[in-house]
């Protein structure tokens, strides 16, 4: 792209004083940024990334239960960092304590997990976010509500929407900012050991520019379990604040991801 201008820089000059050169008083402007800062992209990912990385009851290789377990599901298995209590047979609260999440966030908080078979084989599987809180660098996402998993053990496919009054709230310091989050994703579990997810999400705030992203089905995040890792170990994440835009592109080794066409090395997590 230099050589590209440095090439074009006679011509440019060249048609500067064929217009007037330096008698020009046309002003410039200079062009305004389409696109996120790397900064701002990781920032309004890091809720998306935090739920979707630590599926309760699905990373467990198989994905949804075979249809003859759909009864009663298994506990779900839980990171290290996480307090299990209120064990029934279709219900486990989880409390986060000082969790290292994706991005490098510390979480604290409730996740109410419970789950149902429908009549027609499927189990609906309810997320219930009680005051969820991520920190980083004097920052806060703050998350309530709930998120169900309609899970189908037929074709290993998930459907995940968020009930009506999910928050997210965002502080940055000085200022907070509740969005309304909807989402309408699909988890495809066909591959074993794998969770590919594609679909949109969107944060919406009483006041100020909404939040939107969309994963293209040919371009799925996909989680594996055999690498270990927290992150997507692949896929694209294309996210939309305003005007400005980021794609957001995961691969090995772990958290390694591309955003605006800049390489960035995500730190670890127990999530």
């Amino acid at each position: 792209m230099r050589t590209w201008l440095v090439t074009l820089a006679p011509l440019t000059l060249a048609g500067l004083l064929a217009c007037g050169g330096q008698n020009s008083t046309s002003p410039t402007v200079p062009e305004a940024s389409t696109k996120l800062d790397v900064d701002t992209a990781t920032a309004l990912t890091v809720p998306f990334e935090t739920t979707e990385a630590n599926q309760a009851g699905e990373m467990d290789g198989s994905g949804p239960a075979a249809a003859g377990e759909a009864v009663s599901m298994v506990q779900p298995g839980h990171p290290a960092c996480v307090t299990v209590s209120n064990v029934t047979a279709s219900s486990v609260t989880w409390t986060f304590n000082a969790c290292t999440g994706p991005h490098g966030w510390t979480w604290n908080g409730v996740v109410v997990i419970s789950w149902a078979r429908n009549a027609d084989g499927t189990v609906l599987v309810k997320h219930d976010h009680q005051n969820f809180v991520g920190t980083k660098d004097g920052k806060t996402w703050t998350l309530n509500g709930i998120k169900d998993h309609l899970r189908n053990p037929a074709t290993k496919m998930v459907t995940l929407t968020a009930e009506p009054g999910f928050t997210k709230a965002f502080n940055d310091g000085t200022t907070t900012t509740v969005y309304a989050y909807t989402c309408a994703l699909t988890a495809d579990w066909s591959t074993a050991g794998q969770r590919k997810l594609y679909g949109t999400w969107a944060m919406t705030p009483v006041t100020g520019e909404a939040v939107s992203a969309a994963i293209a089905q040919a371009t799925p995040l996909v989680w594996d379990k055999a690498s270990g890792c927290c992150y997507a170990v692949s896929g694209t994440l294309n996210v939309t604040k305003g005007t400005k835009t980021a794609t957001i592109v995961h691969s090995l080794p772990c958290g390694t991801v591309t955003i605006n066409e800049v390489a960035k090395l995500l730190p670890p997590c127990a999530m």
